[in-house]
């Protein structure tokens, strides 16, 4: 069994340098506090629901931090969340576990139910959140709510709920006798659920979630709730349903950016961040951005395509390198370097091929992206956006999208390197003008127009039964240009 590692705390992989001051700015690491709270008083769930737009730290915000655990509540608090979510489990010898699944396995390794596992066990295990969050990611341990409550009191909403749905009553009852104002505390529960009466007459606030398969009734759920809740994966018509009943609408998960503005397109006005600062950030206005990965940790915004543990590439810290898979097509959003002022840039980094295959192998990079959804070149999904693809047969190519089937903009022939070796990728925008080295070789594509470097990504076009390597991807933009 592993013991709890705090992890050392080094400097984030993320470092961003002001040309014209020159000055260092450096993002914090997991253990380190980037933003503080102006205020620790918590406003109260009625004042909350009552915002034209407001954001709950999922989980206490899963895409950073080991979720449910006093730390992850703790970061998402000290990065200015007014809100957290919390689930829990109750233990065989009735402690309130702070968790979302009813079961250890995945998170901790022990293919066990809560429900039949004593405290005294399960304080001994750690959530293992590496898969996700990066080789570097510490070891948490289970958290008591008695614990959360005591410590965030007064500070947070807290949207709590019996995961269960069988121990309502003994978990309002904890939280109304607790140092938390009840005020302060929202019961969340699926619309379906039982606990709505006891936590009104508790004093607190209700949301009631509706998933795909309760879609059919939300107008006659809805009215038994202070707010409303809907799943990401809801088309534009469930959404506009939910917002006609005229209750504050919750969505959850958002990942994204480009998700947040759509939902707030829709008249979506609760926020379920599992990306919390980075969601509530808009690009950081500088004019170099580095990404090593050799922190072992990912960054804020840097998301694979599909929001899954299983999709998240591989970081080797040691070495400083990110490998997209070789089981599918796959890109890689690199948020946290989005750049959106105009002038000229150049964009680096390094890639290889670790094996080589008899087939052709395609990777690449994309850029001039609006948003951070994920670019998926030559597929339906396809956004607007460019990308340079590098083929294992010898070719290079630039392309340009415009939500459509990407269009060749040219191509030249590429001497590739030898299995396992680096190639050193320049991308410069000059004034309209895409220059492209690859290694000794070269393209240019005049583009008449300069395009903003946006979102990055990091892309895998044709595995071949093999993955891909990047690092050192740095981007630097000349602002007086």
């Amino acid at each position: 069994m592993e013991t709890e590692n705090a992890g050392p705390c080094t400097t984030s992989r993320r470092t961003f340098l002001g040309w014209a001051a020159g000055t260092l700015l450096l993002a914090g690491c997991s253990g380190n506090l980037v933003t503080q709270r102006a205020s620790p008083k918590a406003i109260s769930a009625a004042e909350l629901l009552d915002q034209d737009i407001f954001h709950i730290a999922h989980r206490g915000s899963g895409d950073n931090w080991t979720e449910h655990t006093l730390h992850a509540y703790g970061q998402a608090l000290a990065h200015g969340a007014q809100a957290i979510e919390i689930s829990v489990h109750r233990s065989k010898d009735g402690h309130f576990i702070c968790h979302h699944d009813a079961s250890l396995e995945r998170l901790c390794g022990v293919p066990q139910l809560i429900s039949e596992t004593p405290w005294d066990e399960l304080q001994g295990l750690r959530n293992n959140a590496r898969q996700w969050l990066g080789p570097s990611t510490s070891l948490e341990p289970l958290t008591l709510l008695e614990t959360v409550l005591d410590q965030l009191a007064d500070q947070v909403v807290l949207f709590i709920e019996d995961k269960s749905g069988q121990h309502a009553s003994e978990l309002i009852e904890m939280v109304v006798s607790s140092s938390v104002p009840v005020e302060s505390t929202v019961w969340k529960q699926p619309a379906t659920g039982t606990g709505t009466d006891l936590a009104k007459a508790a004093g607190m606030k209700t949301w009631g979630y509706f998933a795909p398969e309760n879609f059919k009734d939300i107008e006659e759920l809805a009215g038994r709730f202070d707010a409303i809740g809907i799943h990401d994966s809801a088309d534009p018509d469930i959404i506009n349903r939910a917002v006609a009943t005229g209750l504050p609408v919750i969505c959850w998960e958002v990942h994204r950016r480009s998700q947040r503005d759509w939902l707030v397109s829709q008249g979506v006005r609760g926020m379920m961040c599992s990306n919390f600062p980075y969601v509530t950030s808009s690009p950081l206005p500088v004019t170099t951005a580095l990404d090593d990965f050799s922190s072992g940790l990912r960054t804020a915004g840097d998301l694979p395509d599909v929001i899954k543990w299983t999709a998240q590439p591989l970081i080797t810290a040691s070495e400083g390198i990110l490998s997209l898979g070789d089981s599918r097509k796959a890109s890689y959003t690199l948020g946290s370097m989005a750049l959106t002022g105009g002038g000229n840039w150049r964009l680096k980094a390094q890639m290889r091929w670790p094996q080589q295959s008899s087939g052709n192998q395609i990777a690449g990079l994309a850029f001039g992206v609006p948003t951070d959804e994920p670019y998926r070149a030559f597929e339906e999904s396809q956004i607007k956006g460019f990308h340079l693809q590098l083929e294992s047969h010898g070719e290079v190519s630039l392309w340009r999208a415009d939500g459509k089937t990407p269009h060749n903009l040219g191509k030249a022939v590429w001497n590739t390197s030898v299995e396992g070796a680096w190639t050193e990728i320049e991308l410069a925008m000059t004034d309209g003008q895409i220059l492209v080295q690859c290694g000794d070789d070269t393209l240019a594509v005049e583009l008449g127009e300069s395009v903003a470097p946006g979102y990055l990504n990091l892309l895998n076009l044709i595995p071949a039964g093999h993955g891909v390597d990047f690092r050192q991807v740095s981007l630097e933009v000349d602002a007086s240009a």
